[in-house]
């Protein structure tokens, strides 16, 4: 005897190896259950009208509410400047036109002396212009 004589769920059921207090037949398989499996899918039970409204009510009760959305804030002027010029890489851009602007202008190279025709150096440059000197007259 296999199992060292213990019964297993896979033993045939006997009268003699079955459930204390149940009366099983011998010659009872899985033959005789398609009959009762097909009887129980004939009469499907409909849930009573009743008990399917406190069902919906229940579930319409627990459903999440979606939270109302506030207004889209107008970003500031110096954000819409930004994005008119392309976001943070245009300005990057900007910037480093501008340095190389400052650079050339105070120390230009010498093969624009020719282009210009005269020296432009910072010495020239008149720190105070004409009309500043007429705001300063006042």
């Amino acid at each position: 005897m296999p199992n060292w004589g213990m019964k297993t769920m896979t033993d045939p059921k006997t009268p003699s190896n079955a459930s204390p207090g149940r009366d099983i037949p011998a010659a009872f398989d899985d033959v005789d259950l398609d009959v009762f499996f097909a009887a129980a899918r004939e009469t499907a039970p409909d849930p009573a009208p009743d008990f399917m409204a406190r069902l919906t009510q229940e579930a319409l009760a627990e459903m999440p509410v979606a939270p109302a959305r506030a207004p889209a804030a107008v970003p500031g002027l110096w954000a819409q400047v930004r994005q008119a010029i392309g976001g943070w890489p245009g300005l990057a851009g900007l910037a480093a036109a501008c340095a190389a602007g400052v650079w050339i202008g105070v120390s230009p190279p010498t093969g624009l002396d020719a282009l210009w025709g005269t020296s432009v150096a910072l010495e020239s440059l008149d720190p105070i212009g004409s009309f500043g000197l007429a705001l300063m007259e006042g």
